[in-house]
């Protein structure tokens, strides 16, 4: 392939950006088509987490090596307090457990960030542009399904820096609550495996929870909602097109941390077309495994439920290294490979009963 050779990218979020950023700097003419009149359309400004304990190699280095510069507001966390249905501790860890960013529009977000890197390169971005999936060599659209939700607020508070979730069918069924809070600033709210159409009602409960287990200000308080979606494909590519990020459901089945998991298929849908090498070959060798056991833990997950959220948390605070204990639950031991046709037959029916929406749909009814 020519490096002379225009390729499209539908879709400016971290995966699109970061396949352009990658096939710029290997002398590509990239052109990307958004149908928003900028990135970070979807959130909110809100607090986010860049997971950094799946792998041995932490993430920032791993964004070095993708062409990434973390030139957006990063910051390393490395403890925290979690809460179970009967538990509590505080942990710590020699190693960021994730790095806490922004995602929005604003100046010091990743998609601001990228959007930079990329216009700097000489990516040309068509804002307000609606290019459909044909007409593109990369699909980087985003979710197509709802199979999570998370409602949440923004708001500016007294509280110090700290990062603290829960982990309790009561505040978020079968999913879990957190408050993320830096330099005054806060983001708490509640991500639901099921039941979406009480969501308020969950945010409502995660909210008290909060302020019963820390006493804090709430100011200037903005809502916000969104959702996601799941899946292991057999094949990310479909007529000749790589699909990337969310928009082929790569994204962390347990948590629902899909950032990392964007960059990456992002980065080895541009590895594909500069090295001519099989998009579907690189992404499962990359994370396939990763996305399997995260779904065996997904299904051990639901099933004890509060005994499970119990164990999870005592495992980690009585663990020496809390990131390795994470670590290792992303391992796809014997026994989660045994489990996983299992659980692949389970949210295979449950994606069936998934309903397609538009961006923002979800939004308007939360």
């Amino acid at each position: 392939m020519e490096g002379s050779k225009v390729i499209r990218i539908i879709g400016a979020g971290p995966a699109g950006l970061t396949a352009a950023i990658n096939l710029a700097k290997n002398d590509y003419k990239v052109i990307v088509y958004e149908k928003n009149a900028d990135v970070g359309m979807r959130f909110h400004d809100d607090f986010q987490g860049l997971e950094n304990w799946s792998t041995e190699e932490d993430v920032l280095t791993s964004l070095e090596t993708m062409s990434i510069k973390a030139s957006f507001f990063c910051r390393p966390i490395q403890k925290g307090l979690l809460y179970g249905p009967s538990s509590k501790v505080q942990i710590e860890s020699s190693k960021p457990l994730f790095y806490l960013i922004r995602r929005g529009k604003s100046h010091d977000t990743l998609d601001y960030s990228l959007k930079e890197q990329s216009l700097n390169l000489g990516v040309k971005i068509m804002f307000n542009t609606c290019a459909g999936e044909k007409d593109g060599e990369i699909i980087a659209i985003g979710p197509k399904k709802v199979c999570v939700i998370a409602i949440g607020m923004n708001f500016e508070t007294d509280l110090e820096d700290s990062a603290t979730v829960i982990f309790d069918d009561t505040v978020a069924p079968k999913g879990y609550a957190y408050l993320l809070v830096a330099e005054r600033k806060a983001t708490l709210a509640s991500v639901l495996y099921k039941n979406f159409d009480e969501a308020n009602q969950f945010f409502g409960k995660s909210l008290e929870r909060f302020k019963s287990l820390l006493s804090f200000k709430i100011k200037n308080p903005t809502k916000f909602g969104g959702y996601g979606s799941f899946s292991i494909p057999r094949s990310a590519m479909q007529g000749g097109r790589m699909y990337v990020g969310e928009s082929s459901g790569f994204q962390d089945f347990l948590f629902g941390f899909g950032i990392k998991y964007a960059i990456v298929s992002g980065y080895l849908s541009a590895k594909s077309i500069i090295e001519k090498v099989d998009y579907d070959t690189l992404w499962k060798k990359h994370f396939l495994q990763q996305l399997q056991a995260s779904l065996s833990n997904r299904i051990l997950y639901e099933l004890f439920g509060h005994v499970q959220y119990d164990f999870l948390v005592k495992k980690t605070g009585s663990s020496k290294d809390p990131r390795k204990f994470w670590m290792r639950l992303y391992h796809n031991s014997i026994y989660k490979k045994f489990i996983y046709p299992f659980a692949l037959l389970r949210y295979k029916l449950r994606d069936f009963k998934s309903r397609p929406v538009k961006h923002g749909s979800l939004l308007d009814k939360t």
